[in-house]
C-alpha cells in the first residue's frame, strides 16, 4: 500500500467526519435557541404570576422610577373633549398634578416647573396622530421655554 492510496481513503473519511460535525453544530445551535426561547417564556409567565415581592420585579420598578424621576413628564390630551389640547404635569405616579400651558403666549417664568435646560417628555395622547403636535410646534416650545422636548406619541393615560 503506497502513500497515495492512504490519502485517497482518508479524504472521503474526512469529508464524512466534517459533515457529521457540521450537522452536530446545527443541532446544538437549534437546541440552544429553543432552550433560550423556553426560558424567556418561563420568565414572562413567572413575572405575570409573581408576587409583589419578586426581587427582580422590584428592582425593575425602582430602576424605572429613578429614570422617570430625572425627567419632567407632561401629558398632552389630543382627544376631542373638555381637555382637548391641554397639557398636564405628571407626578412620579403618572397622575396629573396640574395643568400647564405650553404655548408661546405664556412667559416661561409663569411655569417654574419648566426650568431652562431640563428635558421634558411630552406624552401625546393615544387618540391617533395629531397635527397639533408637529415637529415645528415642539421646536417652538423648546425655543420659548429653553428646554429639550422629547415627544412620545399614542400614549393612553385616560385622565
Amino acid at each position: 500500500m503506497d502513500f497515495k492510496s492512504v490519502i485517497c481513503r482518508f479524504v472521503p473519511l474526512l469529508d464524512v467526519v466534517l459533515m457529521m460535525l457540521g450537522v452536530l453544530v446545527v443541532v446544538m445551535a437549534y437546541a440552544q435557541a429553543k432552550q433560550q426561547a423556553e426560558e424567556r417564556f418561563a420568565e414572562t409567565t413567572a413575572q405575570l404570576e409573581a408576587s409583589e415581592q419578586d426581587p427582580e420585579l422590584v428592582y425593575q420598578r425602582v430602576l424605572a422610577n429613578q429614570l422617570i424621576r430625572g425627567l419632567t413628564l407632561v401629558y398632552a390630551e389630543t382627544a376631542q373633549g373638555a381637555n382637548f389640547d391641554k397639557c398636564f404635569l405628571l407626578d412620579n405616579d403618572g397622575k396629573p398634578r396640574k395643568e400647564i400651558p405650553l404655548t408661546t403666549t405664556v412667559h416661561p417664568s409663569d411655569v417654574p416647573e419648566l426650568a431652562p435646560g431640563i428635558t421634558v417628555v411630552v406624552l401625546v395622547s393615544g387618540a391617533g396622530f395629531d397635527s397639533h403636535w408637529t415637529r415645528k410646534r415642539i421646536e417652538t416650545i423648546e425655543k420659548t421655554f429653553e428646554v429639550h422636548v422629547v415627544p412620545l406619541y399614542n400614549i393612553d393615560l385616560r385622565l
